[in-house]
């Protein structure tokens, strides 16, 4: 590859971006910073207030300071104060400057090639013409052809629309010179959050504290200084035709209060589907950067602790005689998201990371489980991993298939409590077409149409056992 300590030439870099910043009319950011309006699909709203005033009544406006990832067909520019605006015409020019475009423009024209004496240190400069950079530099010079540059590359201007960032171009008809405030607002890829949570889980007082954090992640190229931001929790369809920036800012609008006990200045809201988190100060987003922010912070959370067993479905599609399933009953954590169990907001989907203290008072980690995008009042369920002193032994004692689409199959199933105290397992078992319980040494509760459940009560140090067998039907 060419030699990447490339010399630009600084005054006619200078000159260029000042002529072409008095030809097109480029419009400065107003003060306090970008509206960043985030969902977790890897997409933001941006709105971005700019000051502008047109030399001429048509001009081109260049607004830098844009996301490298904008979609230029959702842009947006709005009219705040002073004289109307027409947009006849736009172009998003993502030609950024670098070393590598440089080369490839200069293909078939001359460069410079600066060269040190080692022995004097004294500069010259040769006249060299690019013929190729794709698989690495080749230059003619001299009547030679060389591979690679024999010294550090000059170039005498920057390419006609090669620009030092992404840049929105826009064809505007207006009133000359008349400043006019506008909003700048577009739809861009490169920015998403998601939340993660810390539980602090209390045994004892069955009671956990629940702390949520905001990780937002930036990937357009540019840096987002002191910007406000909303956070959107819910699934947007991206398969249709996205709504116009105009659209989305009716949307936000509509929004009513939501009971929360969210962090310290975090409002919660409900966005027509979807629910909106609005930060209460501003932040800076810089490129290729993860952020966490607080965003919910729960006390004193009413928690059931469960065990629990699960089959699968396909135990019951075929002969498992002289086989046993062995393994060990799952911890699962339960909460109502309500006022009641000190909660009662949307929670947006994540992962949940569940501690604990041990004897010493220390923390210790319990294990991790994700959570959908639960509303008020609904379930939540964290699968923390096994229990290590309560296996469970599953075994087929009987199959019979009484016609292409009926089985009878017969189960025992043995738990074992290890622990110095009983505890209380829930045997889920997830049986597949139409079923019926037939006979069974502990009554079950049918939980939905493919599962039924039984609640074993395991003495310390001791052992369970259920029977049962069902009739399917596929």
């Amino acid at each position: 590859m060419f030699d990447r300590s490339i010399v630009i030439a600084l005054a006619l870099f200078l000159t260029a971006e000042i002529a072409s910043a008095a030809e097109l009319g480029v419009p400065a950011s107003a003060s306090g910073g970008a509206h960043l309006t985030i969902y977790t699909n890897d997409f933001a709203l941006v709105r971005d207030r700019r000051a502008i005033r047109l030399p001429a009544a048509t001009a081109e406006l260049a607004f830098t300071d844009v996301s490298g990832r904008l979609q230029p067909e959702t842009a947006l520019l709005e009219v705040i104060k002073g004289e109307a605006l027409t947009v006849s015409e736009q172009t998003f020019s993502f030609d950024v400057l670098s070393p590598e475009r440089l080369m490839e423009h200069a293909v078939g024209q001359e460069v410079g090639v600066v060269m040190v004496n080692p022995a004097t240190g004294k500069e010259t400069t040769e006249r060299a013409k690019v013929l190729a950079v794709a698989n690495g530099l080749v230059i003619e010079m001299n009547g030679k052809i060389h591979t690679g540059s024999p010294g550090r590359i000059v170039f005498d201007r920057v390419p006609e629309g090669v620009r030092s960032s992404p840049t929105l171009l826009m064809k505007a008809r207006g009133t000359a010179k008349r400043e006019t405030e506008v909003d700048l607002s577009y739809l861009t890829s490169g920015l998403s959050w998601r939340a993660d949570y810390v539980a602090q889980y209390d045994p004892d007082a069955d009671q956990m504290d629940l702390k949520a954090w905001a990780t937002i992640t930036n990937t357009t190229g540019m840096d987002f200084k002191s910007a406000n931001i909303k956070l959107v929790a819910g699934d947007v369809n991206r398969t249709a035709p996205q709504p116009a920036p105009r659209v989305m800012r009716a949307m936000e609008m509509q929004m009513d209060a939501a009971r929360a006990p969210m962090a310290k200045g975090v409002g919660a809201e409900g966005l027509v589907a979807y629910h909106i988190y609005s930060l209460p100060d501003a932040t800076t987003l810089n490129d290729r950067e993860s952020k966490q922010l607080a965003l919910l912070d729960g006390q004193g959370i009413a928690v059931e602790r469960d065990l629990v067993a699960r089959s699968q479905p396909h135990f019951y599609t075929s002969s498992l005689r002289g086989q046993t399933q062995d393994n060990r009953a799952d911890v699962q954590l339960t909460f109502t998201n309500n006022a009641t169990a000190k909660l009662g907001v949307p929670l947006p989907a994540g992962t949940v990371r569940v501690y604990t203290r041990d004897a010493s008072g220390a923390p210790q980690f319990l294990g991790e489980g994700n959570i959908d995008h639960t509303a008020e009042g609904s379930e939540v369920s964290l699968a923390l991993g096994s229990d290590f002193d309560v296996p469970v032994l599953r075994e087929q004692t009987n199959y019979v298939r009484a016609s292409d689409n009926i089985t009878l199959t017969t189960w025992r199933i043995t738990v074992r409590n290890a622990k110095s105290k009983a505890v209380t397992v829930r045997v889920v078992e997830q049986i597949p077409g139409s079923w019926e319980i037939t006979k069974e040494t502990a009554a079950h509760t049918k939980l939905n149409a493919a599962e039924a459940e039984w609640a074993l009560q395991v003495p310390a140090k001791g052992q369970a056992v259920l029977e049962y067998s069902v009739r399917t039907r596929f």
